[in-house]
């Protein structure tokens, strides 16, 4: 997990860095066109005209400001995620991992009989799969929704690899 999650991240800032650039090439060499875009989206949330112009009139005196707002307003992204460790986030996936597979495998050691062992396993993994999912942990960010999903997910995919493993253990 923590070698995908480091991978994935990697990339996601691979693109984030080749976004920077395109829109800094882009404020560089159309900059009415990136005005009136931005323009645009100030006005999707709510900005009147005026209050576009005196926005406007201030992102392009400092261009760095203008493309971080830019990439705000028009890819949802920020700069300062450039400026992130690397490793926090697959850090933080590898330990949740190692734990959880503590977690699913700890009824093997202190249940005899492999069939109770295995639904306490899979008990214990789709509680751990919907507190990740749902934020339990966090109340403010509770998601009961992301939670269910996660269970139904990781449930359909034990089965079938459980399934899988009987088959090609059956050969």
């Amino acid at each position: 997990m923590f070698f995908s999650s480091y991978l994935s991240s990697r990339s996601e800032m691979d693109l984030l860095r080749i976004d920077v650039r395109r829109e800094r090439m882009e404020i560089e060499t159309e900059p009415e066109e990136e005005k009136a875009e931005l323009g645009e989206l100030l006005k999707k949330e709510g900005y009147d005209q005026r209050e576009v112009d005196v926005i406007m009139g201030r992102l392009v005196k400092d261009k760095e400001l203008w493309l971080r707002t830019q990439l705000n307003h028009e890819l949802r992204v920020h700069m300062e995620d450039l400026a992130t460790n690397q490793l926090v986030r697959p850090g933080a996936a590898g330990i949740a991992f190692f734990i959880l597979a503590l977690i699913a495998f700890s009824p093997y050691e202190f249940i005899s009989g492999y069939i109770p062992a295995l639904l306490l396993s899979v008990v214990f993994s789709l509680i751990a799969l919907f507190a990740l999912a749902s934020r339990i942990f966090t109340p403010s960010h509770f998601n009961l929704r992301a939670g269910l999903e996660s269970v139904a997910v990781g449930g359909v995919a034990a089965g079938l690899l459980y399934a899988l493993g009987l088959t090609l253990s059956s050969l």
